[in-house]
């Protein structure tokens, strides 16, 4: 990503977080911020987003748990392909892409 791309990415970041929250800074919106923390557990997010992120995650139970909780389930895919990465397909990263049309 050049600059002007990762500046438009920071701002929608910035925006989709706050929407995610009510005035009084609850979560209310967890579907929204389970696709940030998808982003940011895959080391998509600059680190101005980042940052933002990992304050709020700090202060917002619900947060820290939406995050934790898919931060575990991440986890868990990763230790199954790799208990499994021999029985895996060869060509099997291709035909998921191709499914969901990338």
């Amino acid at each position: 990503m050049n600059k002007e791309e990762m500046g438009e990415f920071s701002n929608w970041f910035k925006k989709t977080f706050k929407k995610c929250y009510c005035e009084q800074g609850n979560l209310i919106d967890e579907d929204g911020f389970s696709e940030l923390v998808q982003l940011v557990l895959d080391g998509e997010a600059d680190d101005e987003s980042r940052s933002v992120f990992e304050e709020k995650i700090k202060t917002c139970v619900k947060s820290n748990f939406t995050y934790e909780k898919e931060k575990s389930i991440q986890a868990e895919i990763k230790a199954k392909l790799c208990a499994h990465r021999s029985e895996l397909p060869k060509d099997l990263a291709q035909t998921i892409k191709n499914s969901v049309n990338l």
